[in-house]
């Protein structure tokens, strides 16, 4: 069962017509949106790049994220964080290859490079330096990950629940998704200009779902434990997303889509 999990994901359930995610790059406006009373984050803003290629012409789906913040304490110090992260996954979900850097201050801070594979039954992570590691048999990898939460969305269904290994840890994560109606697009999205429109479908007019997410680390699965992290988006029949609240412990972000550019399906 967990052999062809990602496949399954990438194509329809019985019945339905498939999910055809947008291969796109979209660009993301950071800014505080509230401070929590911990935080010692007197000010940030930044920028977030998310590119998505891929299709069944090319044997699978590559992935590219970057976030570069700037941030300043009540000393009135500044601190810049570059997060880059760039992925793999095959189209029968059976593998995923990634690959992250961070830089703080200009100054490489980490490095992590891995491998997912299923075979035998098993989910395993190789990373470089570290013993070989056993996920989940229902993990899914990013965009198989997508497809099945846009899927839901579809198909009517409210909540959403599921294992996520996307390279940002070196464990699985488990994340649970509460979809709301569909509602009229939201401002950042109805502004937006579109780059290369004629390869997709309009935002300003379409009806997307309203989408509050929760990450519960692995061994957390079922308890009643606080989420790691939280992230809330205006999700688009086509995949593409809008409108981010990204709460992390000490404060919440949001991204404006500020930027958008189409790419032909197949594109690779």
């Amino acid at each position: 069962m967990a052999i062809g999990l990602g496949l399954f994901a990438l194509t329809r359930a019985e019945g339905s017509d498939p999910v055809d995610l947008q291969m796109h790059r979209a660009v993301y406006d950071l800014s505080v949106d509230r401070v929590k009373a911990a935080s010692e984050v007197e000010g940030l803003d930044g920028r977030m790049v998310v590119e998505w290629r891929g299709g069944p012409a090319c044997e699978g789906y590559t992935s590219e994220q970057r976030v570069v913040t700037r941030s300043s304490d009540e000393a009135n110090a500044i601190s810049v964080s570059d997060v880059r992260l760039t992925s793999f996954e095959s189209l029968d979900g059976h593998e995923f290859r990634f690959d992250r850097v961070e830089y703080a201050d200009g100054k490489p801070s980490l490095r992590q490079s891995g491998h997912v594979y299923r075979k035998g039954g098993r989910v395993v992570l190789e990373e470089e330096g570290k013993e070989p590691a056993e996920l989940p048999g229902d993990v899914l990898f990013p965009t198989a990950f997508n497809v099945a939460l846009l899927q839901a969305a579809r198909d009517g269904k409210t909540v959403f629940s599921n294992t996520l290994f996307d390279g940002t840890q070196s464990t699985a994560t488990y994340v649970t998704a509460f979809i709301g109606k569909r509602a009229t697009a939201p401002a950042d999205a109805r502004k937006v200009r579109i780059r290369n429109r004629g390869a997709g479908a309009a935002l300003d007019n379409a009806s997307p779902w309203h989408v509050h997410v929760s990450y519960f680390d692995q061994d957390d699965r079922g308890n009643d434990e606080t989420p790691s992290f939280e992230m809330g988006f205006a999700m688009f029949p086509n995949g593409v997303m809008s409108a981010l609240t990204l709460d992390y412990d000490d404060m919440v972000l949001k991204g404006d889509l500020t930027q958008i550019e189409y790419f032909k399906p197949g594109a690779c």
